[in-house]
């Protein structure tokens, strides 16, 4: 048979009709019980045993202690004990247990008030909703900070692209104009050939800027013929 603090967590998770047996992930969220006040004097009545014997204590697996309960509930603030009250007794008040804890036992506390639960328990789901609010705003920053970068990533290589056509337009346009400029001189090559009555060389094959010689001729010229 379940001890008694996990009868009393059963029946104030469920109505009797649909009791379950009470499992200590229940305290891992205050709705999962039909009051705020019942599973704060659990979770109370838990972490005052840890702290008086120990993080191994569980309170599934041994009697309630009458003096954890008077400690853990703050007494008997309206005249009866937080948990188990009318089923066990605690000859002990308040202050004749405060006399006999050392200095390490746990703080007696006074027992909270439905209201005061209620209120924290308000202002808890507050903080939590600011603290998600608060994560949902600097993902959606950081995401329009990444999506700035990216765009002005992709604009300075637009840049580099048409910087780089730029410059190859101009050299082309660069080079156009010597391959014009060198026909040009070849052409009144020829003509003055054609007046001293010289046989002209063949046309000379141009290069493009950036070759180690501006143009080369496809064989020498005729011997005894040289270009003005």
């Amino acid at each position: 048979m379940p001890h008694l603090y996990d009868l009393y967590g059963m029946a104030h998770t469920a109505s009797y009709k649909k009791a379950k047996a009470f499992s200590e992930s229940d305290l891992d969220d205050p709705n999962n019980f039909t009051n705020i006040s019942s599973h704060h004097k659990l979770v109370a009545y838990r972490d005052v045993g840890q702290a008086t014997k120990g993080d191994d204590f569980n309170p599934s697996q041994e009697p309630l202690d009458p003096e954890l309960v008077m400690i853990s509930g703050g007494g008997r603030p309206h005249g009866s004990i937080a948990i188990g009250d009318g089923i066990i007794h605690c000859p002990l008040t308040l202050p004749e247990i405060k006399v006999r804890q050392s200095s390490s036992c746990p703080k007696i506390t006074r027992r909270p008030r439905p209201v005061d639960l209620a209120i924290e328990a308000a202002l808890q789901k507050e903080r939590l909703a600011n603290q998600a609010a608060l994560e949902k705003e600097i993902l959606a920053n950081q995401a329009a900070l990444e999506k700035e970068r990216l765009a002005s990533q992709a604009a300075l290589q637009a840049s580099l692209d048409e910087r780089d056509e730029t410059t190859t337009r101009l050299i082309e346009e660069e080079r156009s104009r010597n391959e014009a400029g060198q026909r040009a001189l070849y052409e009144i090559f020829l003509g003055l050939c054609e007046k001293s009555g010289q046989v002209p060389p063949p046309m000379p094959v141009f290069y493009s800027i950036g070759t180690n010689n501006s143009r080369a001729t496809s064989h020498d010229p005729s011997p005894g013929v040289s270009p003005p």
